[in-house]
């Protein structure tokens, strides 16, 4: 049962801790100072802003349009607040204050979380209960059981009290019947009975209609506000689990949640496998209408879009029937031009398909912040500590020889959060914690030798203190100092990164992290296919987790192009072997995406990987991950390999996708990849009317080579932007090297990441395909709309 949000418990509503605390004002804090700071990214806290000020002003809509308080006053109903964690994760971010706004403009007296299995708890009295979550089925089951157990308390409430006026009547009716036999032998007998109080009115005495209890509040307004929009899916979702009729949907337009001044995402984890394995393409409305939201109110009209894949492609359709005006879901009149008066503040959208490079987010991610992610994970912009990597002998522990095989097998299993033992703390990672935003894009490596060199640098501080004469000493430096120390202790600062990174060299050095980066090398330069082999089945039959090893197995089909017939009947085989009959929900997904399918398959949808390597430069040798990288490749020093995703954005900034190959052949090369190929420029016509036109990188090119430094001076116009657009999903690791290519002075351009969802590779195989949980939601919703009647309450 959730419990309401006076206290920081996670999991049901931790908002109002959050809302005081001092990361709260400093992301505060930080969106204060983009705004006030025009740059490429000033788009990012007005965006924010707007859609706090969205969600505030819809959950105050209903509250004041409730029956349960009079509308003559404007008083608004008390209201109960129910999030689901995706949604009430992108609302803080979005508004770190957000429940004090919400307490003041909207009246919400309680928060919840939206849990499977809880309910909304009988001491709340709100009037108006709003479930807010985002548009997925699982949701969906979980209002119809909030639903259900609001109506079953007070259905047993009014039976109860019922009840007890159905006895009290009983009694009422027996003392009437005795008072008469009374009064008819007194009478007979000419003596008379005094009665002590009057008769009962058998009309009085009826059992009243359920509903005829005053004393029994009625149901509370029920309502579901889906973000950024309400589907047909969960309309029939409700529909069949027989709680529509209880509850009112209504939307609220947040398209893209501001992760950092940079970084965009949709929070939609399951796009990829939507697109890929069930060929639903949703996502492409809900990316074309955030991008169009994003350029009609914050950023202009961007001149140029291009990008490769088809969701892409649809994306780029969507667009110009936008701008057209006709929504192509409602089929209304939509939204025109732009409503932004200035030059556009993005000057190209790139849109790449998650499905065109497999290769990137399989591959293990070796900066600090995607290694934190690949090792720990990082959900909802926090990592989740556990407390063996506080204890100051654990290194101890995991090297002590022992006769217990699963002891001796430890240094071989994945060391996930949630098989490390009890959670220490769950700090967040995000820009306001200067030295996480110092190193979080460096290669591990690197990472590890700044955070080494700032304690060398605070020991040298604090020894020259103790070592010097008190009368020697300023109050200011002292005071540095301690300032210094206070920033760094505590589980914050170097404290935290030191310990973080110390637990992540424990975990490099096992035998099964440095054997899954030699498969990984091994795959990327496509040679010695038997030795993957080899190592794929050490993986699985050695213990590992299902996911790490259909991962593995999905990077070695991508990158050599399918396996040999055998060779795919054995690893089916030993998957099925190993895991048993759950695991052929995933193979079965796996090979409708084409990721786990033999070469004669494979050849009738080309990966094209293997086409890419040395065109696009993908694989380099000598990589040295602790120096200031020349490359990409540092993201993924181990194997020396360049992200091919990037390597295309790389592409599109130079100019038309023909250039990108000698000979003007660079489409002819790209059609290897999978998905349509396209580029054109956003503009009118001579009538006005939005159309699509040929490109065009005139104005591109003006400007960047205006922003271009001159014989080392600083810039003296800001450089382009390129909005570059994930649909499916991206990685740490693909941001870092977004973010090293716009310091490259090559480069000439800064980057701004939008994305349905920022995962790492193990996330992404768990989406595709029924995983037991999600195949016992679906049953469920099956189970009850089969049975074709309401659920008793």
């Amino acid at each position: 049962m959730p419990a309401p949000a006076s206290g920081p418990t996670r999991g049901t509503s931790d908002l109002d801790a959050r809302d005081g605390d001092a990361a709260s004002t400093s992301t505060t804090t930080t969106w204060n100072h983009l705004l006030n700071n025009p740059s490429s990214y000033n788009f990012a806290p007005k965006l924010a802003r707007a859609n706090a000020r969205a969600v505030i002003d819809a959950v105050r809509a209903l509250g004041e349009g409730s029956d349960s308080v009079g509308g003559d006053d404007g008083s608004i109903a008390r209201t109960a607040l129910a999030m689901d964690a995706s949604f009430r994760d992108g609302l803080i971010r979005c508004s770190p204050d957000v429940v004090t706004r919400l307490r003041r403009e909207a009246n919400v007296t309680t928060f919840y979380g939206l849990e499977a299995w809880g309910e909304i708890p009988e001491s709340d009295d709100s009037t108006v209960i709003v479930f807010a979550c985002r548009p997925q089925l699982a949701n969906m089951v979980t209002v119809a059981e909030h639903v259900r157990s609001v109506r079953r308390r007070r259905d047993a409430a009014l039976r109860a009290r019922a009840e007890e006026v159905a006895s009290r009547d009983r009694g009422k009716r027996a003392t009437s019947a005795v008072e008469g036999l009374l009064t008819r032998v007194a009478s007979a007998t000419g003596r008379g009975v005094k009665r002590g109080g009057k008769e009962s009115d058998s009309s009085s005495n009826a059992n009243p209609d359920a509903d005829g209890f005053p004393e029994i509040p009625p149901l509370p307004k029920m309502y579901v506000l889906c973000a950024p929009r309400v589907t047909e899916m969960c309309e029939h979702a409700l529909r069949d689990l027989h709680a529509l009729d209880y509850v009112t949907m209504v939307q609220c337009e947040c398209d893209l949640v501001p992760l950092e001044p940079d970084v965009f995402t949709m929070e939609y984890p399951e796009a990829y496998s939507e697109i890929v394995t069930e060929e639903w393409h949703a996502s492409a409305y809900y990316v074309a209408a955030a991008l169009h939201k994003l350029q009609r109110d914050f950023t202009g009209l961007a001149p140029v879009v291009k990008g490769k894949g088809d969701v892409a492609h649809k994306v780029a359709q969507l667009l110009l029937e936008m701008r057209l005006g006709v929504d192509p879901v409602i089929e209304e009149p939509a939204f025109v031009e732009p409503g932004v008066d200035c030059d556009s503040l993005i000057d190209m959208i790139v849109l790449i398909d998650r499905d065109v490079d497999m290769v990137t987010p399989l591959c293990t991610q070796l900066t600090y912040e995607g290694l934190i992610d690949e090792i720990l994970g990082i959900e909802k912009g926090a990592v989740a500590i556990p407390q063996r990597a506080f204890d100051g002998d654990g290194k101890k522990k995991d090297v002590v020889k022992t006769d217990d095989p699963a002891k001796r097998e430890e240094k071989y299993v994945r060391a996930r959060a949630h098989k490390a033992g009890p959670i220490a703390m769950r700090p967040k990672l995000n820009n306001t914690d200067r030295l996480f935003d110092q190193i979080r894009d460096m290669n591990f490596g690197r990472a590890c030798n700044v955070i080494r060199d700032l304690a060398t640098a605070i020991k040298e501080d604090y020894d020259a203190i103790k070592g010097s004469n008190v009368e020697d000493q300023h109050v200011s430096e002292i005071g540095d100092f301690v300032k210094k120390i206070k920033a760094n202790i505590g589980g914050t600062g170097l404290d935290l990164h030191a310990t973080l990174a110390k637990y992540l060299i424990d975990c490099t050095k096992k035998k099964w992290f440095q054997n899954r980066l030699e498969c990984e090398r091994l795959c990327v330069e496509g040679e010695d296919l038997q030795t993957v082999m080899d190592h794929l089945e050490t993986m699985i039959y050695r213990g590992d987790e299902a996911i790490p090893c259909l991962r593995m197995v999905v990077l070695a089909c991508v990158c050599f192009n399918g396996f040999p017939p055998k060779m795919h009947e054995k690893i089916f085989s030993d998957l099925f072997n190993a895991f048993g009959p759950e695991i052929l929900l995933k193979l079965e997904a796996l090979e409708t995406a084409g990721l786990f399918v033999d070469r004669e398959t494979a050849k009738k949808r080309s990966r094209g990987f293997a086409q890419m390597r040395k065109p696009l430069k993908l694989i380099a040798d000598g990589v040295d991950g602790s120096e200031e990288p020349n490359d990409i490749t540092f993201a993924y020093s181990s194997s020396g390999y360049a992200p091919l995703s990037v390597r295309l954005v790389e592409a599109a900034t130079r100019g038309s996708w023909k250039s990108i190959a000698p000979n003007n052949s660079g489409e002819d090369l790209l059609k290897h990849l999978p998905g349509e190929l396209f580029e054109y420029t956003q503009g009118e016509n001579d009538y006005g009317r939005p159309v699509n036109s040929k490109v065009s990188y005139r104005e591109f090119n003006k400007r960047r080579e205006k922003a271009a430094p001159l014989d080392g001076k600083d810039e003296l116009w800001p450089k382009p932007t390129v909005m570059v657009f994930f649909i499916g999903g991206v990685t740490y690791a693909e941001i870092a090297c977004l973010r090293h290519l716009a310091k490259k002075r090559q480069c000439g351009c800064n980057f701004v990441i939008g994305t349905t969802k920022i995962f790492q590779g193990d996330a992404l195989i768990d989406t595709c395909g029924e995983d037991i949980e999600r195949l016992e939601t679906r049953l469920r919703v099956d189970e009850i709309a089969g049975r074709g009647e309401r659920i008793r309450l």
